[in-house]
């Protein structure tokens, strides 16, 4: 089974499509609880989410430059609902949250194309066997 097969990259987008609207409503959801917390967790959860919904598309698109437009989309996404906070009952605009988004975009796109370059190097070794 590969990650080039269309039924596996249609479902890989829908998840991420689900994730990216996941992270806007909670990020607009008003006072929100988290499960663990520590000095910044936030920046952790903030880090994290964004990590997986930049990493996320170079699974699920069939070209690398439209995953790369996807995953640096992400940048704006964070910043854009961190003005958006500011109206937003018990949430508040933080740079210090922009700054973790980032931070989870660029490692994500490391970690996406890491692991797909890693995938077709071993699937190349497997069909030249």
């Amino acid at each position: 089974m590969s990650f080039s097969q269309p039924v596996i990259r249609r479902c890989l987008l829908l998840l991420w499509i689900a994730s990216t609207l996941t992270v806007i409503w909670l990020s607009l959801t008003p006072g929100l609880d988290l499960p663990c917390d520590f000095v910044n967790a936030d920046k952790v959860y903030h880090m994290l989410a964004y990590l997986w919904l930049s990493a996320l598309p170079f699974f699920a698109f069939s070209r690398s430059g439209g995953a790369l437009t996807a995953a640096l989309a992400m940048i704006f996404l964070g910043i854009g609902l961190e003005f958006v906070q500011a109206y937003v009952p018990g949430r508040s605009f933080s740079v210090a949250d922009m700054a973790a988004n980032s931070l989870g975009v660029i490692l994500g796109i490391w970690l996406g194309r890491y692991m797909t370059r890693k995938h077709l190097l071993l699937a190349f070794r497997a069909r030249a066997k």
